[in-house]
């Protein structure tokens, strides 16, 4: 076993720009599951905002709009109110958003017609567009009630006894057990994928790389070891190297997160999907060692492939921020289909989890690792046969 004792000690030699990753990889994790609660527990609140109202008809009906808004939003009271100014206080943040009710509302608004208003607000306010909600409602209601017969005090009240018996809006989880799931897991396998090829790529790639140098070779074809032994003893070190670091992740992984939620179905359906990329990864380190290369060029490669996957397939940018071309030429790459698994277990997407779905995307990565590990094949066939020659 010298052969695999000497691909173990060229490996040590390599583990420092392998550490680096799994250092990168460590802190990004524990951030994003420090904030995975917060950001998968949020729901949606009323944002306040300084509203200018200006009411040119001082009737009951404005007046009402105008303590109905003022209930949620803060009024700005300005100097003057001509154009100019108005539009100053906007472009300065001073005023997020103004309302002005002309003269004649209230007529309008008795006489059956669908009462006007004039709001302005500034492009980059999502707020903005929410009081244009409110606001749309509200003269809604009151108009409702008066085409109903009511007067316009006792529209008012029953516009405002509406709204204040709103029912309060919540969230149903239909799946029971992710419910109980800490979101922080599924981030964790998310960027997995990203640290496991560069970890391999730049830790694995050059022990290979390093048994094709010409003086190693050369001493380990001149013994009397056989070449086919030679090639299961370098095999050996790539699947101790290989499951090594994925297992090293699976105990880093129960560490940070708790047995049960990693011995879950789910969880167990991560490692499973994690462990079927973890060979693709081995497989695509052999491919990529098949062309000897420097350090330099070695390290280029492993960036562009690493971070391209990342973006392409929705690792950094989530899959349904990713236009469709993007997402179709994405299919042609292993990692999109187990960020498809992992977005279905974790809920992140409208995909509704089906073992069917899984075994799919299961299969497909097989058939990428199984073409990767081909042409590997093929490749190395070649070069024996050229050698030969």
């Amino acid at each position: 076993m010298q052969v695999y004792k000497t691909f173990l000690k060229i490996a040590k030699a390599k583990l420092p720009s392998s550490i680096v990753y799994l250092c990168v990889f460590l802190v990004l994790t524990i951030i994003m599951s420090a904030t995975a609660a917060e950001d998968t527990a949020s729901k949606f609140e009323v944002s306040s905002v300084d509203i200018c109202m200006i009411d040119k008809d001082q009737s009951t009906a404005s007046q009402a709009l105008c303590d109905y808004l003022t209930k949620y939003h803060t009024p700005v009271t300005l100097d003057s109110y001509d154009s100019e100014t108005l539009q100053d206080n906007l472009y300065y943040q001073r005023i997020s958003y103004v309302l002005m009710v002309p003269e004649g509302f209230e007529e309008e608004l008795l006489a059956g017609h669908e009462p006007k208003v004039q709001t302005s607000k500034r492009a980059d306010s999502a707020s903005g567009y929410f009081v244009d909600q409110q606001i749309e409602s509200y003269l809604r209601a009151l108009s409702l009630y008066v085409t109903g017969g009511s007067s316009i005090t006792d529209a008012v009240k029953q516009a405002d006894d509406a709204f204040q018996s709103a029912p309060e809006i919540t969230s149903l989880q239909f799946d029971k057990k992710s419910g109980d799931t800490d979101k922080g897991m599924y981030y964790f396998f998310q960027y997995l994928p990203y640290v496991l090829v560069m970890m391999l790529l730049e830790g694995l790639s050059p022990v290979l790389i390093a048994f094709r140098q010409k003086d190693l070779a050369a001493r380990i074809n001149c013994s009397a070891l056989h070449t086919h032994a030679k090639n299961m003893q370098i095999g050996l070190g790539c699947i101790t190297y290989s499951l090594g670091n994925w297992l090293l992740f699976a105990i880093i992984s129960v560490i940070l997160y708790q047995p049960s939620q990693i011995f879950s179905r789910n969880g167990l359906l991560c490692l499973l999907n994690s462990l079927v990329f973890t060979l693709i990864a081995t497989a695509l380190t052999l491919l990529v060692s098949s062309f000897s290369m420097n350090d330099n060029a070695l390290n280029m490669v492993a960036n562009v492939i690493g971070l391209g996957m990342s973006f392409l397939c929705g690792i950094f940018v989530p899959q349904w921020y990713l236009g469709d071309a993007v997402i179709s030429a994405s299919r042609f790459l292993p990692a999109y289909w187990y960020v498809r698994i992992n977005n279905m277990l974790s809920g992140f997407s409208d995909e509704a989890l089906s073992m069917d779905t899984y075994r799919m995307c299961i299969g497909v990565e097989v058939l990428f690792l199984a073409a990767i590990f081909a042409v590997y094949l093929a490749i190395n066939r070649q070069r024996e046969k050229t050698s030969l020659a």
